[in-house]
């Protein structure tokens, strides 16, 4: 077959043939605005099996593209038929169109796209083994949880985010470990760091101040009441000297003498003078009361001498006590103490909060390299995905952490891809093809959209058809002039 038929699609009605006799090349669609240039490349796309949107010219029951021994239905539910009799880049989700002129409000989202559409086109499949050098082994890798995909850029980007969420929780974890640590570091304002935070030792001291202190108080405290007692004493002994109107002890002990001499005399005179029994009897009796009197005197007299040797001892005695100063300097020494021991159980609390600080630092700082490496790790991602790709004239980087698309010019060195601030359309057409090529046999079918092809430079579209024809590839382009749809070889001209 040497034409494609396009029958009723959009804005033209009946059948309009593309001659394709002269073979292969750049075959250009012209006409005014409206009258279907547009809709024969997405025809010539649908031929080719991608997933565009051609419409059924109104009022017409069916449509069709038919060419190189396959017909496609316009406007119907019917799949295409036939063999192909000419080789095409087989994506339903991608075509050229997507590489070359990718949709887009930002250089990143274009670039995101055409680089989805560069690794179906160039039917790249998606291995995670690539992967497993970066993740530090398989086991390190599947640790991931990266849901499997046969899309080479959908298993990139879960690669990357897999690394960004661990780069962010290790930086959270750096963040929490930072904030945990911050407080235990603080010191307290005018704590000697210096000191002993012996607590057992500075307790140790404290307590035997306290004891000292506690010794000496007591002593005062008993010294002070026998000073009291002895004052008391004093006033007892004054008042038992006063009081006291009996004889001495000696003197009641002479008259007890005197009554049991008179008692024996008596028992003498009874034992002689049995006759004065009665009277000696008498006598007895009266020496005895003598004596009781006596004997009771005696005693008094003696309990007396008895008080008075004993308040005598309590008056006279020498009370020694602790002094007020010494109470003081005690009770000083305690303060000082007890101060320095809080201090070491403030020291104490330092040196155990600056050693949780520097474990919490230390897994700040751990984390923190993990997070960087993690970085660095999703940084890398593209960079492996482009060498996975096997590209030869379009190359992924990483930028600012973006997929983006490279070409090596030949006068300007490293140019980004994309249609701003980067190639001309006719040098992005060129290198698309240029990297497809390999992918499509001769003769091949591409293609190439209208606003791109109608912004190229004559002598683009002139290298680009001298290029088709010496890979034996059918290309399609369309620009707006005056008058009817037409179409013409670029060979011709």
């Amino acid at each position: 077959m040497t034409s494609i038929d396009i029958t009723n699609p959009g804005p033209i009605e009946g059948v309009f043939s593309v001659d394709l006799s002269k073979g292969p090349g750049a075959y250009e669609f012209r006409g005014a605005r409206g009258t279907g240039k547009t809709t024969c490349i997405s025809s010539i796309d649908w031929l080719a099996g991608h997933k565009v949107d051609v419409t059924l010219h109104d009022g017409a029951a069916s449509g069709k593209v038919e060419g190189f021994g396959v017909v496609a239905p316009i406007g119907s539910r019917k799949r295409r038929k036939g063999e192909f009799e000419i080789d095409t880049i087989d994506a339903e989700k991608f075509s050229l169109t997507d590489l070359i002129d990718p949709p887009g409000k930002t250089a990143e989202v274009r670039d995101a796209h055409a680089i989805k559409a560069l690794a179906v086109l160039s039917e790249a499949k998606a291995d995670a083994a690539v992967y497993y050098d970066l993740a530090g082994g398989q086991a390190a890798f599947d640790a991931l949880g990266i849901q499997e995909t046969s899309d080479p850029v959908l298993l990139a980007t879960r690669v990357k985010r897999a690394y960004d969420k661990l780069a962010g929780e290790r930086e959270n974890t750096a963040k929490s470990e930072a904030a945990h640590a911050a407080p235990l570091e603080h010191i307290p304002d005018g704590l000697d760091m210096t000191q002993s935070a012996d607590l057992a030792e500075l307790g140790s001291v404290r307590d035997e101040a306290r004891d000292t202190l506690q010794r000496l108080t007591t002593e005062r405290e008993n010294g002070i009441a026998k000073e009291a007692e002895a004052g008391e004493a004093m006033e007892r002994l004054e008042t038992l000297r006063t009081e006291y109107s009996g004889p001495t002890v000696e003197d009641a002990d002479a008259a007890r003498q005197k009554a049991a001499d008179a008692c024996t005399a008596a028992r003498e005179l009874v034992d002689a003078l049995q006759k004065e029994l009665d009277k000696a009897m008498a006598a007895v009796e009266a020496c005895r009361t003598e004596y009781r009197a006596a004997a009771s005197t005696y005693d008094a007299a003696k309990s007396h001498r008895a008080a008075l040797v004993e308040v005598t001892a309590i008056a006279n005695q020498t009370v020694a006590y602790p002094e007020e100063s010494a109470i003081e300097r005690a009770g000083a020494d305690v303060e000082e103490a007890t101060e320095a021991y809080n201090r070491g159980v403030q020291l104490r609390d330092v040196h155990h909060n600056q050693a949780k600080a520097k474990a919490h630092r230390e897994a700040e700082d751990n984390a923190a390299k993990e997070a960087a490496i993690a970085r660095k790790k999703a940084g890398q991602v593209f960079d492996i995905l482009a060498q996975s790709l096997h590209t030869k004239h379009l190359k992924i980087q990483s930028v600012d952490d973006n997929p983006r698309l490279f070409v090596e010019h030949p006068r300007r060195g490293k140019t980004l891809f994309d249609r701003v601030n980067g190639l001309s359309d006719g040098e992005r057409v060129d290198f698309t093809l240029r990297e497809l090529l390999p992918h499509i046999k001769s003769p091949g079918l591409l293609p190439i959209p209208q606003r791109v092809w109608q912004d190229l430079q004559p002598t683009d579209r002139k290298d680009l058809h001298a290029l088709a024809v010496d890979k034996g590839l059918y290309l399609f382009g369309a620009q707006v002039d005056d008058g009817e749809l037409r179409v013409s070889f670029l060979g011709d001209k």
